[in-house]
């Protein structure tokens, strides 16, 4: 007999379990619809997952069935077809029951053969179910039908089974999401969920030197295209060859990030989006402590420093003071893929969870991506009354893939929020978010004229020489970051309509009495407080804060939580 070949990673963990005795079904999910590599004396070939477990179980297994709701049971032979037909007749006679002759194609009808095959001891068996999620979806007992139930219990009953357990027999369910399929199941102790990951980069540049690329133009090296293709799967990979192959147009760095940030949204389905920052920490006026430490950050990742690296930052203060310009800025200048969420909650059953297990799985295989999640409250909001527990199951996913050390300087997880007190207070803790970083409206003058001329800067807006740049920052005194640049542009526009190219005082002046800043002062302050409360360090608070105990915070956020009633 041939030795076997070596496996992957999740697959001898699979066998590793199996033969510990740990248990005897099994659930993949993740990568599962990828190729896999499957070693012969000849050379290494690619498979799907479904050929991959069936020439894998022939080895070892008497009986090899595959089944899913659309195909019915099939077998890699004839011979393994009448050795399933001949084992379930055996059961089925002994217990008085009427033998099998076309095989059934309802899971109603499949499953109870299954059972009758696996459970028995003396039978040597590997039955893959495929697309379990079909059988056994996520969703609340009381809307399912007798036929769903029954088929849950089946499978539900097939890990307790003394005979599976004590017999050389094994299930291997499969599932891309493992929020689709039932809570109860996957909760069984008798059944083991193994992932299914996203080709690291050594399988990338294992698979790439394989392929045929004769009449593939490419400007990069196999070891540069692996690195780039972080985050796909290797079929995603072989359609970047395909493509390049038929089009002509050669493989280069531009390419293959387009056709990249493509495939990640197509596979998100809209729930994430590439942002590709054109602006730097020098576009951003203001904000001197932010940024100095937000560079520090950066220095750290480019430099490898896993150490000096958070696991999250959280960006906390009142709207319009450039939490969002801020981040992407930090994008740029870190060099990290940078993906932000958008709407990923949907009301069917499973679906939220779902959907951040698809973005969580593609930020992982990315790998140096930084994750944008803004208005953090909304999207993550801990209140969870009324929506069936999801949202404590979705903090609590976060919860997990954060506490993961292997992420630390690899993913970098930013939120940003003006009400920190929405959020999970566990969520928020050192070791998740070590880094709390408050924003403010401009405190001083200087700072103000900063702001307004980097962001005519970004508007490529000129000048008059004789703007008053002073009496401007006097005026607007309680200003966002926002609101200034509100000012700006309206002058600009007065500018424009009189076609002129430069802005005067006389503009500006303008803009300031005709632009009306937000003025719900307590709402603001009480934002601000937040963000106070919030800080990872004294030193980022402005001076009329930075003395303020917790106790006196505290006492004034109560003092406004009561002014604003309903509101906060």
């Amino acid at each position: 007999m041939n030795p076997a070949p070596p496996l992957p990673t999740w697959a001898d963990d699979l066998r590793q379990r199996y033969l510990a005795g740990e248990a005897c079904v099994f659930l993949l999910h993740g990568n599962a619809r990828d190729v896999q590599p499957w070693v012969e004396a000849d050379g290494t070939r690619y498979v799907s997952l479904r050929v991959f477990l069936e020439r894998t179980f022939t080895r070892t297994k008497d009986v090899v069935a595959y089944y899913n709701l659309a195909e019915g049971l099939e077998f890699p032979t004839p011979r393994h077809k009448a050795g399933f037909i001949r084992a379930v007749n055996n059961v089925r006679t002994l217990a008085g029951r009427d033998a099998v002759g076309e095989l059934p194609q309802s899971p109603g009808a499949v499953l109870p053969l299954i059972e009758d095959l696996v459970t028995t001891e003396a039978h040597n068996a590997a039955v893959i179910i495929d697309y379990i999620e079909t059988i056994a979806p996520n969703g609340d007992l009381a809307f399912m039908g007798d036929g769903e139930k029954a088929n849950l219990v089946t499978l539900m009953r097939l890990g307790a089974d003394p005979g599976l357990q004590g017999g050389n027999s094994v299930v291997v369910l499969v599932t891309e999401q493992l929020a689709d399929v039932s809570r109860r199941l996957v909760a069984s102790g008798n059944l083991a969920a193994i992932e299914v990951p996203l080709p690291d980069e050594a399988t990338r540049a294992a698979y790439l030197r394989v392929q045929d690329r004769r009449d593939v133009p490419c400007e990069l090296t196999d070891e540069q295209l692996a690195k780039l293709t972080a985050g796909l799967s290797l079929t995603q990979i072989r359609g970047i060859l395909r493509a390049a192959r038929q089009s002509k147009e050669a493989i280069s760095f531009r390419t293959v990030s387009r056709r990249k940030k493509a495939i990640i949204e197509q596979e998100c389905h809209g729930l994430v989006e590439f942002v590709d920052p054109h602006h730097s920490f020098d576009d951003v006026g203001g904000n001197e402590g932010v940024k100095q430490t937000l560079m520090r950050v950066s220095e750290s990742i480019k430099a490898g420093r896993k150490s000096a690296v958070p696991m999250g930052a959280i960006f906390v203060g009142p709207m319009g003071t450039g939490k969002t310009f801020v981040a992407e800025a930090f994008a740029a200048s870190s060099g990290l893929t940078c993906l932000k969420f958008k709407n990923f909650r949907e009301k069917w059953v499973g679906s939220t969870e779902g959907n951040l297990e698809r973005i969580l799985r593609v930020v992982d295989g990315l790998g140096y991506c930084l994750l944008i999640i803004d208005e953090a409250d909304r999207s993550l909001s801990s209140g969870g009354e009324g929506d069936g527990g999801t949202s404590s199951r979705v903090i609590a996913r976060l919860k997990e893939f954060m506490s993961d050390t292997s992420h630390r300087g690899r993913v970098l997880i930013l939120m940003m929020t003006n009400r920190p007190d929405k959020l999970d207070t566990d969520l928020k803790r050192p070791g998740r978010f070590d880094l709390k970083i408050p924003f403010f409206f401009p405190e001083t003058e200087p700072e103000r004229t900063d702001i307004a001329q980097a962001i005519g800067r970004r508007a490529k807006l000129t000048f008059k020489k004789k703007v008053d740049w002073d009496a401007f920052a006097d005026r607007t005194r309680g200003y966002s970051a926002a609101e200034l640049e509100a000012v700006v542009l309206a002058a600009a526009n007065f500018a424009a309509w009189d076609e002129r190219a430069e802005i005067t005082p006389a503009d500006l002046d303008r803009a300031v009495t005709d632009v009306v800043p937000s003025r719900d002062t307590r709402m603001l302050e009480y934002m601000e407080l937040l963000a106070v409360f919030e800080a990872s360090a004294r030193s980022m608070l402005p001076p009329r804060y930075a003395d303020m105990s917790t106790e006196e915070v505290q006492n004034r956020l109560d003092a406004l939580r009561l002014r604003l009633g309903g509101r906060a």
